[in-house]
C-alpha cells in the first residue's frame, strides 16, 4: 500500500511493505512541494544528509548497473547506468522517474540495498536479473533474503504501445498474455507485471515482491507522466542503509 507523507511543503510517497526493518529507508518524490531545478537539496533536507552522500548516475535506458564503494559521486554521476547498489551506510542510492519503474532492492540479511530504473527497454535488457546477479555474486546474497519493491509508474490503463513493442515483447515473454492487453484497437503494455516475472525468473519468491501499482499517468495530481504531459519535469527514487548511529 503506498503512504503519502509530508516533510514540511514537500509530499512523498513510500511503500508501507517495503518497510522492512530500522536500517532501511526509501521514498518516491511527487509534483507537491519539491524544487525541479534541485531535487537533491530537497532529498537531503528529508533524509537528513549532506548532497555528497547522494549518488545519481546517467540513465540511459540500459541494464548496466554501477556498484558503490565510497567513489566521488561526481566520478559516478557522469557514468552511463540505470542501476545502483551498495552496503555503505549512509549512501543515499537515486534514479529519476516521469513514467519508467523504480525497483528498490533490500538483502535484509547481508544489509545491501540497490535501486534501478526500468523502462521498456530496461525491461526487455532485464536489468532486475543485473541486480540480482550482482547481489549474488558480490555479496553472496541468498534470493530468499532479497526483498524487492516495485515502485509507482505507467500502468497498463495508460500505457498504449505500438505493433513493434508488442512483438519485442512477445519474443522475450512466454506468458504474454499477463503482460499484453487488448482494448478495441489499442494494444496496452503491463511494465509492472514484466518486471515481476523478470524478478520471479530470477529466483525472487513471490511473497519477497512488493507492487505499488500506482500509475502515474493517472495521478498527475500528485506525480509528473511524460506520456500524459510531454513534460520533463522529473520524480525521484530513493533508497538509503541508515548509520548505525542514526
Amino acid at each position: 500500500m503506498i503512504q503519502k507523507k509530508h516533510n514540511k511543503s514537500r509530499l512523498y510517497l513510500q511503500m508501507d511493505e517495503f518497510k522492512i526493518d530500522d536500517d532501511l529507508e526509501h521514498l518516491f518524490s511527487t509534483r507537491i512541494g519539491w524544487n525541479q531545478d534541485d531535487l537533491l537539496s530537497d532529498l537531503s533536507n528529508i533524509f537528513d544528509t549532506r548532497k555528497e552522500k547522494i549518488y545519481t548516475v546517467t540513465q540511459v535506458h540500459g541494464n548496466e548497473v554501477e556498484i558503490i564503494r565510497g567513489q566521488n559521486k561526481d566520478e559516478i554521476s557522469s557514468k552511463k547506468r540505470d542501476g545502483l547498489i551498495t552496503d555503505q551506510r549512509g549512501i543515499v542510492l537515486v534514479t529519476y522517474h516521469a513514467d519508467c519503474i523504480p525497483i528498490y532492492f533490500y538483502d535484509r540479511v547481508k544489509k545491501v540495498i540497490g535501486i534501478a530504473h526500468s523502462g521498456w527497454k530496461g525491461t526487455l535488457k532485464n536489468i532486475s536479473k543485473t541486480m540480482i546477479d550482482i547481489f549474488k555474486e558480490e555479496y553472496k546474497s541468498s534470493t530468499d533474503d532479497i526483498i524487492v519493491a516495485i515502485g509507482p509508474g505507467i500502468g497498463s490503463c495508460c500505457y498504449e504501445i505500438g505493433e513493434d513493442l508488442k512483438d519485442l515483447f512477445s519474443e522475450k515473454f512466454v506468458s504474454i498474455e499477463k503482460i499484453i492487453s487488448i482494448k478495441g484497437k489499442k494494444i496496452h503494455l503491463n511494465l509492472w507485471e514484466a518486471n515481476k516475472i523478470n524478478l520471479l525468473t530470477s529466483g525472487i519468491k513471490d511473497e519477497n515482491i512488493v507492487e505499488s501499482l500506482f500509475c502515474t499517468a493517472c495521478n498527475i495530481d500528485n506525480l509528473y507522466s511524460y506520456r500524459r504531459e510531454a513534460r520533463k519535469d522529473r520524480m525521484i527514487a530513493a533508497i538509503r542503509l541508515k548509520n548505525k548511529d542514526d
